[in-house]
């Protein structure tokens, strides 16, 4: 009986808790890991007498974790609005010496999602290979301008001075090259190089299967129709959803960006494309074109009938 009762005052405020810890706690506390296991995979693979194997193994590992789970967490600490978790998160993608994500993901990607405003936005028939080097820089560029823009320069000024963002994503990168040189040597250097690379990489394929081939067609003014759960491809698999904040819903992060991972919502497929694979298969898929067109290009055409 009493527990009865226990239960019935305090479940719900319970759980509220729960999700408020989680919240706030969670993706602080693997930003966190994430530098300790950066500095630990190139300690371990410069240091540790493992076979080539295992370091092959190790290795791969790794870069799987940064590329989809610190990624994630790096995503959305850069949406809060406190300064801790958005500069964990500005720092946890400077670790990657992908630091500008930080400026272009919110000032960018959001506004001109679907659009050829958005460098991340991969256009339809754009193997990822060609993406991955037209949105790396492209994303660099415009969030500059945007940051310039901000502080009172022409869009198009390629200035960086100390006010702008982009003097501490480049001093912050060198910063970390020269720990990782440093710290494990010329070894060590080129195995985090690559290890950014790769987490460079994993971002990227994200990009590349959340928004490919969406649209939002221009109007004769040059303006853009709302930004709509049909803009960017979903994937409510529940144990991959998980692993990565919720990321893969994808169309309500882009409806609410500010809303906390745990409050992210699910569209239905009548209103929002699904992919029909989980991110990481989806991202797989990517690598070999002709298979992802195969896949991908019919339920493009779909959309966009729907929606013409």
């Amino acid at each position: 009986m009493v527990n009865h009762l226990v239960d019935a005052l305090f479940d719900d405020v319970a759980d509220a808790a729960i999700e408020r810890i989680v919240q706030t706690t969670l993706p602080v506390a693997l930003a966190c890991l994430h530098f300790v296991l950066v500095a630990n995979c190139v300690w371990a693979l410069v240091y540790q007498p493992f076979g080539i194997a295992t370091k092959l193994a190790l290795f791969f590992a790794y870069t799987l974790y940064f590329a989809h789970v610190s990624n994630a967490v790096g995503h959305e600490l850069i949406h809060r609005t406190k300064k801790l978790p958005f500069n964990l998160g500005k720092w946890l993608f400077i670790s990657i010496l992908f630091g500008h994500h930080t400026s272009s993901h919110r000032l960018i990607h959001h506004p001109y999602v679907a659009t050829r405003y958005d460098p991340n936005t991969a256009r339809y028939g754009e193997n990822f290979y060609r993406f991955f080097w037209r949105a790396w820089r492209g994303s660099f560029l415009a969030g500059l301008g945007a940051e310039n823009q901000r502080l009172g320069y022409p869009p198009n000024s390629r200035a960086v001075d100390v006010k702008n963002p982009y003097f501490t994503y480049i001093i912050g990168a060198f910063a970390f090259m020269a720990l990782a040189s440093v710290f494990a040597g010329w070894s060590g250097l080129l195995i985090y190089l690559t290890l950014a690379f790769s987490a460079q990489a994993g971002l990227l394929l994200t990009d590349y299967t959340q928004h490919y081939g969406l649209t939002r067609p221009e109007a004769a003014d040059g303006t853009f129709p709302p930004i709509a759960p049909h803009h960017s491809w979903n994937a409510p698999h529940w144990f991959t959803r998980k692993l990565t904040l919720n990321a893969p819903l994808h169309s309500d992060h882009h409806a609410k960006p500010a809303r906390p991972f745990t409050e992210l919502q699910t569209h239905p497929q009548e209103t929002a494309p699904q992919l029909p694979y989980s991110p990481g298969i989806m991202s797989m898929i990517a690598l070999h074109p002709p298979r992802w067109r195969k896949i991908m290009h019919p339920r493009v055409a779909e959309w966009a009938m729907r929606h013409r």
